[in-house]
Formats: structure tokens, sequence, C-alpha cells
């Protein structure tokens, strides 16, 4: 193989991976992949996207914020509110004593608590939400229950039993539990949400007068993208010069600073109002401002 060919096969062959991973994390929670969309973004998410989302069926890829795309991760990190979670593994059969799941919860939502104080980080509020992982019994398909705050009683634990089996069949499908075997309380766990006192806002970007995105674009380039159908001499553009409403007809190039967004041939990429590039299979391909 020449070295054109085997970059070819490689980024096939990475892009035939992620999806057969992606499709195994969907389907195994109960979902199908055709229902989603996808977001993509860091160094080498908007490089392969397009192919790994063909690849499990999602007709629909974000690229979120444009140049700010690889640094996506860390933006959500410095703006989002704080979550801790602390968890106890305490095997037991359902119905089992409410006395013994409030202090599960009591000692787990302490740990909680102190965690977010030691953040030192000024809150608006705290939120505290319990959940208990349950499963029918000698499974392995474990379901995370909520669990009503406030003082725990038998309603409550029946309540928490019945929301079980509700989430078990609408991911397994009807008649599929079999509360006969017994259900198991496995893990009990507190999540607590320190709620930041503000709220990021995102700056929209100039719109174009007209979907051409010829204004950004910074030449043109031999780009093999499939190993089969070789190099095709593709468009290149500057994301930096992209406007709301500029759509980009697949074989494209999207450069940024610090990543690569492939557009494919049978797709689309629009730019929207806060400098995301949606890219869609031209044929569920719609108009986006």
């Amino acid at each position: 193989m020449s070295v054109e060919e085997a970059a070819a096969a490689i980024y096939t062959v990475q892009n035939a991976q992620t999806g057969d991973l992606l499709r195994k994390t969907i389907v195994e929670a109960g979902h199908d992949p055709r229902n989603f969309v996808l977001y993509a973004f860091g160094g080498a998410g908007p490089a392969h996207c397009a192919g790994y989302a063909a690849e499990v069926g999602v007709a629909e890829v974000v690229v979120p914020l444009g140049p700010v795309a690889s640094a996506f991760s860390a933006y959500g990190l410095a703006s989002s509110n704080i979550a801790l979670a602390a968890e106890l593994s305490d095997p037991v059969m359902m119905p089992f004593d409410p006395a013994r799941a409030e202090q599960n919860f009591a000692d787990l939502e302490k740990q909680v608590r102190e965690g977010l104080d030691r953040q030192g980080v000024r809150f608006d509020t705290v939120e505290v939400h319990r959940e208990i992982d349950m499963r029918y019994t000698m499974q392995l398909a474990e379901m995370t229950t909520s669990v009503a705050s406030g003082p725990l009683d038998s309603t409550a634990v029946d309540a928490a039993v019945e929301a079980f089996e509700d989430r078990y069949a609408a991911l397994y499908g009807k008649d599929t539990g079999f509360r006969e075997a017994g259900i198991q309380a496995i893990t009990f766990r507190v999540r607590g949400i320190g709620v930041l006192p503000f709220s990021p806002e995102l700056p929209k970007i100039p719109a174009a007068e007209s979907a051409d995105p010829t204004p950004a674009r910074s030449g043109s380039r031999p780009v093999c993208l499939d190993g089969a159908k070789g190099y095709r001499d593709t468009p290149i553009y500057d994301y930096r010069t992209l406007r709301a409403r500029h759509v980009l007809t697949g074989p494209a190039i999207v450069e940024v600073p610090t990543t690569t967004v492939v557009v494919p041939d049978g797709t689309t990429g629009t730019v929207d109002s806060l400098g995301n590039l949606i890219i869609r299979r031209t044929s569920v391909a719609r108009s986006t401002s």
C-alpha cells in the first residue's frame, strides 16, 4: 500500500470502530441511534464525526460553537453547575425496612454536601437527588431509579419499585419484567448539584446575506475522504469567516486553528446563529436560520 492508501484505510477503520462503540453504547441502553443528534467536539471529533454517524444511522451531527469546538469540553467544565455523587453498595431484597434506606441516604447526603462545601464556590442553591440501582434477582441489568426526597416510608419504597418496573418495561419491552423472581436494591446513591449564581450567554454571530459560503472559502486542494473514490478537488473554508445561514455542500473541508471539520460527499453543512455547524445527509437536509 502507498502512504495515501494506508492513511485512507486508517481513517475508514477508525470511523468504523468508533461507530461500533457508539452503536453498542446506545443500543445496550435500549435506544435507537437514529433517534439522536450527535455532538462532535474536541480535536478529533469534527474530523471523524460524519463518518461514524453514518455508520450508526444518525442523520444529523452538530459541531458546536465553530472555532471553539476543540475547547467545548473545557467551556462546559468552566460554566456548568458542579455535581458530585456518593454511593454505597448495600444489596437487599425488596421490600426492605425504610429506615435502612433512610440511614444510607442520610450518610451519603452528608458526604455530598461536605464535598460541595470543599469546592469553595458560592452556590445559589444546592439540589439533592436520591437514587437506587435495582435489578431482578440474578440478572445483571441494573436500572437506576429515582427515589422521593424526604423521610422514606413503605409507600415511597413501593413507588420506587413501580418506577423500576416501568423503566425496565420501557427499555426492554412490555411484559419483559418478572417480579416473581424478586427485586433487589443493589446500590444507594445521592447526587448533589451546586447551582452556580450565573448562566453563560452565548454570543450570536453575524448573518450572511445569502447561503453562498464563497466569502469564507480559502482555496481548494486534492483531498481523499474515501479510499474507493480517491482524491477529489475539494473546497477549503475558514471557520472563522463563516457566517450564519452559510450552507456548505460536501465534499468540503472546514479548517479551525485547533481541529478540522470534514463535510463528506452526500451531506451539507449549515451554520446557525451560534456558529454551530450542522452536518446532515442530503436526503434529510433542511434549511436553518
